[in-house]
């Protein structure tokens, strides 16, 4: 009877070990398949680049030591670390010493851990803050190489985090503030405009300073999924294209952004301060230029270098389509796949699709399991997105 039941426990713990590995299994399986893709997560409120790791550390393996431990739930979920660090902070620590920003947030400043493939495949950064220097040095931190360049924009509005910045920016060569600044509105061409301000700082480094072949744009409220070199991987399997994740379905809403022209309002908030907003008038707008298709893109995502200089610099069409959008509504979901379908865009993908490999985003509509800071998932889970922005509800 004795040897009875030790032989039910053992297959006890040879089903569960089982099924652990199968599940590690599937999950090579997955991203074998799935070589295409990468992403980044959006994290919030950590204290420090190290607890942002060790969580996603936490989160990889919690399956299995849960089952083992009879405590296995799908809505698992983990408390937040209060974000006790504010601008103000993130200014007097850059101005004391760019050593103590460099060690807070761990910034890799040598090419030690950089392999010889990465540091031959440099890749360009468009970040777009308003908000939270902190939670912007954790992202800066995270996606990190010397040999790398990245610009940010900081909303005109939010000064004191741009001072933060601004301190940080000069600890460091590659790293830029945009020569030009916008007042962001919701939804409206501002949001675009900054954008284009530092893809263009970008384009305008000279290819001997840095020859980086892809861009990929970001807002300060994401968080990598991938390591660099993976990242660099997969853009090489991109064949110099753009991917630029859109659909020409929905075109019926995406008809009411673009079919009356919208404006700029100022308004008091139910706080009494004034704010800006985009409203709907009574006006219709003229059809786009050249007889482009209105097709509907996402907001973020991987650009060639070529592609961006036709963009900015040379094609009448792009000119004309940028002056066409500036009273529409979010044009930065419009501008860039119309432009990208175009036959004679350089880098152009050649194909329509809503799915993008650059980005997830956990919508706060969104009904998975998962909740919280523990949605990050880091380089070696399931998600194989570069980059993700989870939570979010200013997006469309």
């Amino acid at each position: 009877m004795t040897k009875l039941v030790h032989y039910r426990q053992l297959l006890v713990v040879v089903i569960v070990f089982m099924l652990c590995v199968s599940y590690y299994l599937k999950d090579i399986v997955y991203r074998l398949g799935h070589l295409d893709t990468f992403s980044m997560k959006t994290v919030h409120n950590y204290t420090n680049a190290e607890s942002a790791r060790d969580l996603s550390a936490q989160k990889n393996n919690w399956r299995c030591f849960s089952l083992l431990n009879n405590t296995y739930q799908n809505n698992k979920t983990f408390e937040e670390v209060p974000d006790v660090t504010s601008d103000i902070d993130v200014k007097t620590l850059d101005s004391k010493r760019c050593n103590h920003v460099i060690d807070k947030y761990d910034f890799e400043m040598d090419f030690k851990h950089i392999t010889k493939e990465e540091r031959h495949f440099p890749i360009a950064y468009s970040i777009l803050a308003h908000q939270n220097a902190h939670q912007l040095m954790l992202l800066l931190s995270a996606i990190y190489a010397p040999h790398n360049v990245y610009c940010i924009h900081i909303d005109l509005k939010s000064t004191s985090m741009f001072e933060a910045v601004k301190e940080t920016a000069s600890c460091f060569s590659n790293v830029f503030l945009a020569t030009k600044r916008e007042d962001v509105v919701y939804a409206g061409f501002s949001r675009l405009q900054a954008d284009i301000n530092c893809m263009e700082d970008l384009v305008n480094i000279p290819v001997g300073l840095n020859n980086w072949t892809y861009l990929i744009n970001l807002c300060g409220q994401d968080y990598p999924l991938q390591t660099n070199l993976d990242i660099v991987k997969k853009l090489k399997m991109f064949g110099d294209r753009n991917w630029i994740g859109g659909t020409d379905k929905f075109i019926w809403a995406i008809a009411q952004r673009t079919k009356w022209v919208h404006k700029v309002e100022n308004y008091t908030n139910k706080d009494g301060k004034q704010e800006r907003r985009m409203i709907q008038t009574k006006e219709l707008k003229s059809p786009p230029p050249f007889n482009m298709t209105i097709l509907k893109n996402l907001a973020y995502n991987v650009y060639t270098r070529r592609f961006l200089r036709w963009v900015i610099f040379e094609s009448e069409k792009a000119k004309a389509l940028l002056e066409w959008s500036r009273d529409t509504l979010t044009p930065d979901e419009h501008y860039w796949l119309m432009l990208d379908a175009l036959e004679e865009a350089p880098g152009r993908s050649g194909r329509i699709s809503w799915s993008s490999p650059a980005r997830y985003i956990k919508w706060k509509s969104s009904k998975d399991n998962c909740s919280g800071v523990s949605n990050s998932i880091a380089p070696g889970a399931k998600s194989q997105n570069l980059f993700n922005a989870a939570g979010r509800k200013d997006e469309t």
